[in-house]
């Protein structure tokens, strides 16, 4: 069985919709501000790590 291969734009999909979560982020209510902070820190971390993957499947294979 072949494992599919994942597609650069999936992982930009990904971090595109991790930067909603940011953006809607105080609409969840009943979350401590301390959840929120963590939630945040979390996805922008998660969010640049993707972005950087994709930059990376980019470059020629010899080039990473």
């Amino acid at each position: 069985m072949q494992t599919p291969n994942i597609e650069i734009s999936d992982v930009e999909y990904v971090a595109d919709m991790l930067k909603a979560i940011l953006w809607v982020k105080e609409d969840l209510e009943h979350v401590s501000p301390e959840t929120l902070e963590d939630l945040e820190v979390s996805l922008c971390v998660a969010e640049a790590a993707l972005r950087r993957v994709a930059a990376e499947m980019r470059l020629p294979v010899n080039a990473r």
